[in-house]
């Protein structure tokens, strides 16, 4: 007790504390660990500092949100508003998806194939373009200036009659902007959504759109009344620019209130409290919680996941990827291509007549959206992977049976309803895209490739629209070929997709690394 040279034992002492010594009986709560650093804003009731980033784990699904999916959708409502500007353009590229189709009535002034595909080719020029404005452009300025395009685009059409240039010009406005934001918005739906709601909202905004517009379309065309006799007339034609104009108008405003840009770009331009605010805003109500942190610390995950990567590196693995999506969204552009649209009329009118043909297609673009809109609220408690090889392996049943009904001599006897049927399967087949391209490519490159995969589709739709097809005999090899395209489809997607349900970005990336992917879970 004498001995005051050594210092007492942790914990012990032999007088009181001294000012600025920890209380008795308790050890350092820091020993070995770095100080934390105090700020002001924890002092004084602020937001609570961010904790640092956990270390690696290896990807793993999060857990099934506990809450209802109404309570989950109010929540996480944010998400889907700030996708919202590139729904309504989607739209109004349904519309001009199903013109290019065939569905747009009586034309009086001449037109030829670059008509038809003047919006392919103005999608693939609108796609290269958004390559170059990768993260040097925010995703909200490419929303609003595509919004503007298609309000443009719109009001040339609207404001024009019986002119087939200007109708041109119009698509190619349209098309412009619908491949200018295609890739940005597919990239903003995975980094904005959590991972129980990425594949609803991807879907809902981009597959839902396209075939509300394809719907749309085909309403209003099949129960227009034309007159040859009065050019004048307001045409079917004009109210196809109205819509556009609206929907352009729609997206402009959605952009400006609504839009939030991404938190993994805000990370990677350094900005963590603007990434920070970010996810805040993308629930509600919009305050800081330990979610917030969490979701912060996994994004971070993502981009130190994806630093690693060279440019080459990250094309290597792109590249298997770009093939199984590729190919799925060229059989989706079959699925919508002219020749179906033809085959739908010519069986309709030798079966039911003309006037009864008109509910014929109303049947067709009803059956397409129902078998868009079953995958797209089910994508996030079903998986992506079952409903599309269920779909896929139905229309390749339905390509078959058309295929074998396909006979003039016959009178197409059956093959309506076929394609009816068909249409529905293959809108259940590749509504689950949307979510797969969200979340496959690596971040380095991603919105190139995804330009890349809507150029293919497009590419695809352009082709079938400029061959010129024998209705009397060569039909039924295209739907034999439909028929095996989507058999090749199914068995590879059976082997090498991966159920990316309730998987983080990086989770979803690695899997979609590996060739085999067997697992339906």
């Amino acid at each position: 007790m004498q001995n005051d040279k050594f210092a007492p034992p942790i914990g012990f002492s032999s007088g009181p504390p001294q000012p600025g010594q920890p209380q008795q009986g308790y050890p350092a709560q820091y020993y070995g660990q770095p100080q934390p650093q105090v700020t002001p804003a924890m002092n004084y009731g602020g937001p609570p500092p961010a904790p640092p980033p956990p270390p690696y784990e290896p990807p793993t699904r999060v857990p099934p949100s506990r809450e209802g999916c109404f309570a989950r959708g109010r929540r996480n409502r944010p998400q889907g508003n700030t996708l919202s500007s590139a729904s309504f353009i989607f739209m109004s590229g349904g519309l001009n998806i199903a013109w290019s189709m065939g569905f747009r009535g009586p034309i009086i002034y001449t037109s030829g194939k670059h008509n038809y595909i003047a919006w392919f080719i103005g999608g693939i020029i609108g796609a290269l373009v958004s390559c170059f404005l990768t993260n040097k452009l925010a995703k909200k300025y490419i929303m609003l200036i595509a919004s503007a395009l298609v309000s443009i685009g719109g009001l040339v059409i609207a404001c024009t009659k019986n002119n087939g240039d200007a109708t041109v010009a119009g698509c190619y406005l349209d098309g412009i902007a619908n491949g200018l934001v295609f890739a940005p918005f597919l990239a903003l739906a995975g980094e904005v959504s959590v991972a129980d709601m990425r594949g609803k909202i991807a879907t809902n905004m981009e597959q839902i759109g396209y075939n509300t517009g394809v719907l749309l379309q085909i309403i209003y065309t099949s129960t227009w009344s034309y007159s040859y006799y009065n050019t004048n007339n307001f045409t079917a034609e004009n109210l196809k620019g109205v819509f556009s104009a609206i929907f352009g108008l729609f997206a402009l405003l959605m952009g400006v209130l609504l839009t939030i840009e991404s938190p993994v770009q805000l990370l990677a331009n350094n900005d963590e409290q603007g990434a920070i605010d970010s996810l805040r805003r993308l629930q509600k109500p919009a305050t800081l919680t330990d979610e917030t942190y969490d979701q912060l610390a996994e994004h971070k995950r993502y981009l130190a996941h994806n630093k690693d990567l060279s440019v080459g590196q990250s094309i290597s693995q792109a590249l298997p990827t770009f093939v199984r999506l590729a190919y799925l969204r060229a059989l989706n552009a079959m699925s919508l291509s002219s020749f179906v649209a033809l085959t739908l009329a010519f069986s309709a009118y030798l079966n039911y007549g003309l006037y009864s043909a008109e509910g014929w297609y109303l049947f067709f673009a009803f059956f397409r959206f129902i078998g868009a809109c079953i995958p797209a609220f089910g994508v996030d408690s079903l998986g992506r992977k079952k409903l599309l090889l269920f779909g896929l392996l139905l229309s390749c049943s339905m390509g078959f049976a058309i295929g074998v009904q396909y006979n003039y001599t016959h009178g197409f006897h059956g093959v309506t309803i076929l394609i009816v049927v068909f249409a529905f399967f293959s809108g259940l087949a590749f509504t689950g895209t949307s979510a797969y391209l969200s979340e496959a490519y690596p971040l380095g490159v991603k919105q190139h490739f995804l330009a890349f995969t809507f150029i293919v589709e497009m590419l695809v739709f352009m082709i079938i629209t400029l061959v010129d097809f024998n209705l009397y005999h060569g039909g039924s090899q295209f739907f034999y070929a439909i028929g095996s395209l989507y058999l090749v489809g199914f068995i590879v997607g059976c082997v090498s997709l991966p159920e990316t349900r309730l998987m983080t970005l990086r989770g979803a990336q690695e899997l979609f690394n590996r060739v085999k992917n067997t697992q339906l879970n």
